[in-house]
């Protein structure tokens, strides 16, 4: 490819020269090669497209939900089932846990969760009666054998719940005078890990 200033010299020389026609062609003609102008330069490649470096948001709580407290769950016994614990209870009161299950039909933590709540209301009444009457409460029999019962267990130190529970069925003590006794001699009640798993234990104040 000739550059543009030596072919526009030819093409004035050339019609200077005054030519013939059929001679002017064929001139033209030999030099076409050189006239031909530049080829199309292919298109550029097609780039990919750019990938963004920002990160995607993340959408954050707001500050009153991360201040909000969560809620706890609280598993709680159908009320049916309190129910028949309870009337077991009260028609029963000297069953063990274990007769307490069979008889309302509904597991061992609903028959404790019934027993403590009927010993509380005990424990209210007593303490009721006691104001009215400005009077000491005697406590029954079976009361002051559990508590004689717990003594013994607790005597040597803490001890697993389930175990004086089960310790109490053997010795054929209620479940009720259990929980009774219990809260007459203020045992105080915390958590041990016992094999890699928190275990309810009871212990004597002091």
């Amino acid at each position: 490819m000739l550059p543009a200033s030596d072919l526009t010299e030819i093409l004035a020389n050339l019609a200077a020269l005054n030519l013939q026609p059929s001679t002017a062609t064929a001139v033209l003609g030999a030099l076409a090669p050189l006239l031909r102008t530049t080829e199309t330069p292919p298109p550029p490649a097609l780039e990919p497209p750019h990938k963004s470096s920002r990160r995607p948001r993340v959408r954050r709580a707001s500050k009153r939900a991360r201040d909000a407290p969560r809620r706890r769950y609280h598993r709680v016994a159908p009320s049916e089932a309190r129910d028949r614990a309870i009337a077991a209870i009260k028609a029963n009161p000297n069953a063990n846990p274990t007769q307490i299950v069979k008889l309302a039909k509904v597991s061992r933590s609903t028959a404790a969760n019934a027993a403590r709540e009927l010993a509380s209301e005990a424990r209210k009444a007593a303490r009721r009666a006691a104001r009215e009457t400005s009077a000491p409460v005697t406590p029954r029999v079976p009361r002051e054998r559990a508590q004689r019962f717990l003594r013994e267990q607790l005597a040597r130190g803490a001890k697993p719940a389930s175990a004086v529970e089960d310790a109490a069925e053997k010795a054929h003590v209620g479940l009720t005078a259990l929980e009774q006794a219990r809260g007459d001699l203020g045992v105080v009640v915390s958590r041990a890990n016992t094999g890699g798993v928190q275990a309810v234990q009871w212990s004597l104040p002091g």
